[in-house]
Formats: structure tokens, sequence, C-alpha cells
């Protein structure tokens, strides 16, 4: 199946189980692991949506990781 990706249709922003972000286009049916965010909009919309609730791009695991390593050494 070739799939068509296009800046022109509507995308929409997904997030999976590790905080990680990215956009897709609204027209296909999710990946595997990931959970669709808001509505669909263009992709510049999406991207600037990002770039605003991801602050922190390390993967949820690595923030818990260090968070416990930060509690432990106080």
């Amino acid at each position: 199946m070739t799939r068509s990706f296009t800046a022109d249709a509507d995308w929409c922003i997904l997030c999976n189980a590790e905080g990680r972000y990215s956009v897709w286009p609204a027209l296909y049916d999710l990946p595997v692991g990931w959970t669709r965010i808001g509505s669909p909009t263009s992709r510049d919309a999406c991207l600037s949506e990002i770039e605003a609730l991801w602050q922190d791009p390390r993967p949820v695991a690595l923030q818990q990781a260090m968070d416990m390593q930060l509690e432990s050494a106080q």
C-alpha cells in the first residue's frame, strides 16, 4: 500500500507512552502505540502545538529515572 503524505491534508498530533510527539495525516489509521491529541488541523499548526507541549524531549522512562536519582541523592 502506498500512502501519500502531503502538507495540504489535515494532520493530527500523536503522542506515545514515552511522551514522544509526532504529526500524522488525519486520513490514515493511527500507528500502533500512538494516541491522537486534539482535532485535525494543518501540519504547521500541529508542529506549533507540539513545540508548546513538548518541553522535555527525554522519554518518560528517562525522566522518571533521573528524577528518582535526584531524589535519592538528596
